[in-house]
């Protein structure tokens, strides 16, 4: 007889596994308009971003499981989750920033996602494993991307560890520890030379249908999966909470939809009793969003030919762009811009507390500076700043800084170390 329950319980269960996957599909953020499950395009006929749909999300449960996708599986779309595609992505610090970021912030309750402590490096890692676990359930050969440099090492890396094929199309100003980075994995490279790296992403995406291929940009809905999964992994280190505010740098804007997401559909299956509220960053130089969202407008504001020392987020014209600026408005997130010194300045105070991070990362800490400066945060409202990628990605972004180096030699040792501590 418990051999029988035990039987009918697993049949039920794998049926609704079943079933769910059976209706599985990609909805349009705006008017709603359902697509195939496995379709090639990242964006709907009318350019709006394009979001996974899970079925029966009020009723998800948090399962057990080694992983964190195990745990929430109930909230991800994907029939094949292999743990020998993983490269050991997630588990970074949920940390206190500490008192000499509280007192340069004004924000007494400060926390810092540190994700560059991923594999790569990066953020990026959590919408690999999704992209390469959408490759090997459909039978692709290929998975192909268009990156500044983060996501095109970070996917080199996993479609190496996975044996899936990757041709990565990078602008040319990505920099030297960042191409190598993907070579290095066996990545098949194209630098594309074009004066505007929004119009090249335009361009390689518009090649899916006509190869029958997946290109991956950084709004693809299979990434935004993925960066659901930091969402799951902050619920847990807080045990249940959620902050009053993140703040994440954006640029192609799938980071910030999959954290929010994540956050949504907890909410949707009652496990959380409110939402955060994200802050939008950019730097100044190219803040099409941010501009747009600070104007009261519906539509975001290109920028073209400009220059920030923030790389990482260069989308000047990001399609997809106009969902989070009518998100910004429907649920009251804030939005901040911040001039290149003012990043070389966050870049050297997270230094200095420890977090080596790159410039695109340190846009977040002078954004909620300038934020409270402006009582648009209070000092004791949880805000957490999403640190998205190592220091060791843009070494050129640090070679100008005066650094404490002394030259000395085996006869100098006692006479540089008597000066140095006085």
């Amino acid at each position: 007889m418990e051999e029988l329950k035990i039987s009918l319980f697993l049949a039920f269960f794998y049926l609704d596994c079943i079933i769910n996957i059976l209706m599985r599909k990609l909805i349009s953020t705006f008017s709603e308009r359902e697509y195939p499950f496995e379709s090639l395009n990242e964006f709907s006929d009318s350019g709006e971003s394009l979001e996974v749909y899970i079925p029966e999300i009020e009723n998800a449960k948090i399962r057990n499981g080694k992983f964190l996708w195990e745990r929430f599986r109930d909230f991800l779309p994907f029939k094949f989750l292999d743990p020998e595609c993983s490269l050991g992505e997630g588990g970074t610090p949920l940390v206190k920033a500490g008192k000499r970021l509280q007192e340069f912030t004004g924000i007494k309750n400060l926390w810092i996602k540190n994700e560059a402590q991923n594999p790569t490096g990066s953020f990026k890692d959590r919408g690999s494993l999704t992209t390469i676990f959408m490759a090997k359930e459909m039978g692709e050969e290929f998975t192909v991307t268009v990156s500044t440099g983060n996501m095109g090492h970070s996917i080199s890396a996993y479609g190496a560890r996975a044996g899936v094929k990757v041709i990565v199309f990078l602008p040319e100003f990505v920099p030297q520890e960042k191409l190598l980075s993907m070579a290095i994995h066996g990545a098949i490279i194209v630098r594309v030379k074009a004066d505007d790296y929004s119009v090249m992403k335009k361009r390689v995406l518009e090649l899916s249908n006509k190869y029958n291929i997946r290109i991956v940009s950084g709004n693809n809905p299979i990434r935004v999966e993925g960066y659901k999964l930091e969402s799951f992994e902050m619920f847990e280190q807080m045990e249940g909470n959620v902050p009053d505010y993140i703040a994440v740098p954006t640029s192609a804007c799938g980071h910030i939809r999959g954290i929010f997401k994540g956050y949504r559909e907890l909410f949707q299956a009652g496990l959380t009793n409110k939402l955060p509220k994200m802050i939008v960053v950019q730097a100044k130089n190219n803040s099409p969003i941010v501009k747009a969202i600070k104007m009261g407008l519906d539509h975001i504001i290109p920028f073209k030919n400009f220059h920030t020392i923030a790389e990482a987020i260069t989308s000047g014209d990001p399609p997809g762009g106009d969902e989070i600026v009518l998100k910004a408005k429907k649920y009251g997130w804030l939005a901040e811009d911040v001039e290149e010194e003012e990043i070389l300045e966050s870049q050297k105070m997270l230094a200095s507390s420890g977090f080596f991070v790159e410039p695109s990362s340190a846009t977040t800490l002078y954004a909620i500076k300038k934020l409270r400066e402006n009582k648009k945060i209070s000092e004791e409202e949880m805000v957490v700043i999403v640190l998205t990628g190592s220091g060791l990605k843009q070494f050129e972004a640090i070679k100008d800084y005066k650094f404490k180096i002394f030259e000395s030699n085996t006869d100098k040792i006692e006479k540089d170390l008597g000066y140095i501590i006085g």
